[in-house]
């Protein structure tokens, strides 16, 4: 048991380790003054791809936006539904009652949800940065 405490530990000190590194990715892109028209589209300025009319409010999110908005969506789903397994393998594991086999059971069954977890923030951190590296 103390040994599964500790590789928990130890993977959710790792995956909050890659966040904090992710963070600099995520505000490279300084809209106060774009310079480039890539800057300019970027961040929205009216008439910086071409176009004469222009109203932000009604313009279609982009490619990326569509995406990262179902990338967002799935994970979320994914990661309620690893949060409802490791609760359920935790329960499992209490009400085991010494039976090796249930708590055995129990222990795969958080494991593979904590590993589900780390795999979605994984796929969180690829998706955002292939998509922040193509537009």
């Amino acid at each position: 048991m103390k040994r599964l405490i500790l590789k928990l530990m130890v993977a959710l000190t790792v995956l909050s380790g890659m966040f904090t590194l992710s963070l600099p990715a995520f505000a490279a892109l300084d809209c106060t003054n774009p310079t480039s028209a890539k800057e300019q589209i970027q961040c929205g300025a009216c008439g910086a791809s071409g176009s004469t009319t222009c109203n932000p409010a009604a313009a279609p999110g982009t490619v990326s936006d569509t995406i990262k908005s179902i990338i967002n969506v799935l994970s979320a789903v994914a990661g309620a539904a690893a949060v409802i397994m490791i609760i359920v393998g935790g329960f499992r594991y209490v009400t085991s009652a010494g039976n090796p086999e249930g708590a055995k059971s129990a222990r795969n069954t958080i494991l593979y949800a904590v590993v589900g977890l780390v795999v979605i923030a994984l796929a969180q951190l690829i998706v955002h940065f292939v998509l922040n590296k193509v537009t």
